[in-house]
C-alpha cells in the first residue's frame, strides 16, 4: 500500500515549519470544483499567534519541497486553525482534550447526530474518543465521526465592549 500524499508531504516540510517556530494541525490536498486545493493548516507553539504574515512566510519556505512531491497543478493554502478549530485526526484530539467540541456523526445514534460535549479522553489504540454529554459519558470511533470542532463562546467576548474583551478577539 502507497503512503498518502499528506503524510509524505508532512515529513517533508515539518522540520521547516517547526523552524520558523509553528507546528502543523493538518494537511489535507482536496479538489474543489476544477482545482486541486493543497491545505497546510498551521499553529504557534508556545501560543505564539499566526498571522497572515506568517502564512505567506511559512507558504514560501515549503512551496519548492511539495512542487518536488506533487506533479500536478495545485493551490497551496497555508492558514491558521482559527477559532472553532478542526478536529481532523487523532493527535488534534489529543491536543484539545478538556474542551468544549461539536460533534457530527454519520448515522443518528440515542445521543443524536449532532451535539455539543466536552472531549473527555482519547484512545489511540481503539482510535476512539469519550466525550461527556451532560450526564453521559459516551465512547466514539472516530471513523464514525463526519467532522468535529472545538467551540469557542463569542458570547463572553461580546458580552461586555470593554477592550479586555476585544482584545481578546484580536488575538485572531
Amino acid at each position: 500500500m502507497s503512503e498518502k500524499l499528506e503524510t509524505k508531504i508532512e515529513e517533508k516540510i515539518n522540520k521547516i515549519i517547526q523552524d520558523l517556530g509553528f507546528t502543523i494541525e493538518y494537511i489535507e490536498f482536496v479538489k474543489e470544483g476544477n482545482e486541486n486545493i493543497l491545505r497546510v493548516v498551521i499553529d504557534g507553539v508556545d501560543e505564539k499567534l499566526v498571522n497572515i504574515d506568517d502564512c505567506e512566510n511559512v507558504s514560501r519556505s515549503i512551496e519548492d519541497e511539495i512542487d518536488k512531491l506533487i506533479s500536478k497543478e495545485y493551490v497551496l493554502e497555508v492558514s491558521s486553525p482559527g477559532l472553532e478549530r478542526q478536529l481532523k485526526n487523532i493527535k488534534l484530539y489529543k491536543k484539545y482534550i478538556g474542551h468544549e467540541i461539536f460533534v457530527k456523526l454519520f448515522n443518528k445514534t440515542e445521543y443524536g447526530k449532532e451535539f455539543t460535549c466536552i472531549l473527555e479522553s482519547v484512545d489511540e489504540k481503539d482510535n476512539t474518543i469519550s466525550v461527556k454529554l451532560e450526564e453521559n459519558e459516551i465512547h466514539i470511533s472516530v471513523s464514525d465521526i463526519a467532522s468535529a470542532h472545538t467551540t469557542y463562546d463569542f458570547s463572553k467576548v461580546l458580552k461586555n465592549s470593554d477592550k479586555t474583551n476585544i482584545n481578546e478577539l484580536n488575538r485572531f
